[in-house]
């Protein structure tokens, strides 16, 4: 069917085609979407995990700087009396 054709001058032949590429569309639509749905759920769960792996992250580095202020600072036990 042309854009000249009037709905009167297609043939059963023609509206079958068109109906078969109609639904061939709404199907490979209805897996797109499927797959976008997939593709959503699978971006949420890497931020949450990206999200425990900076929270675990932000751990480790403030137990470092608190390990390295403490091996900065002498302890008053390894400081030698005045008298020495």
């Amino acid at each position: 069917m042309n854009e000249y054709s009037s709905p009167e001058s297609v043939s059963a032949d023609q509206l079958s085609a068109l109906q078969t590429h109609v639904l061939a569309m709404q199907e490979s639509l209805m897996h797109l979407q499927h797959d976008q749905q997939q593709m959503h759920e699978v971006l949420l769960a890497q931020q949450e995990e990206i999200g425990r792996l900076n929270a675990n992250l932000a751990k480790v580095n403030g137990d470092m700087e608190r390990l390295l202020a403490a091996e900065e600072t002498p302890s008053p036990e390894d400081e030698k009396p005045p008298h020495y």
